[in-house]
C-alpha cells in the first residue's frame, strides 16, 4: 500500500512506516499557481496504526482522512498517531 497523488488541492503521500507498526500519512498544501519546486505552504504528518482498520481508513477513506488532517492543528513538535476502533 502506497499513495502518492493529489486529492483536491492537497498532495498526499502514504506508505508503511519502517517500524512495521504504523502507516506514514503526509498532507501538503501548495498555493494556487505555486511551483512544486518551492516548499509547500504547509505540511502535516500523522501516523496511523498499521492494522486492518488503519489500512481501510487509508485506502477507502483517503479523501475524508486528507480533509480531516488538513483541518487539524499540528505543529512540528507534535507527533500524532491515529488508531481506528471497530
Amino acid at each position: 500500500m502506497e499513495i502518492d497523488k493529489w486529492i483536491g488541492s492537497h498532495k498526499v503521500r502514504a506508505f508503511p512506516w519502517i517500524d512495521g507498526k504504523l502507516i506514514y500519512f503526509n498532507v501538503q498544501y501548495y498555493a494556487p499557481g505555486q511551483s512544486l519546486e518551492k516548499p509547500p505552504v504547509w505540511s502535516k504528518t500523522v501516523y496511523i496504526t498499521d492494522d486492518a482498520e488503519g489500512r481501510r481508513l487509508v485506502n477507502d477513506f483517503t479523501h475524508s482522512l486528507t480533509e480531516h488532517i488538513a483541518g487539524m492543528q499540528i505543529t512540528d513538535e507534535i507527533e500524532v498517531t491515529l488508531s481506528v476502533r471497530r
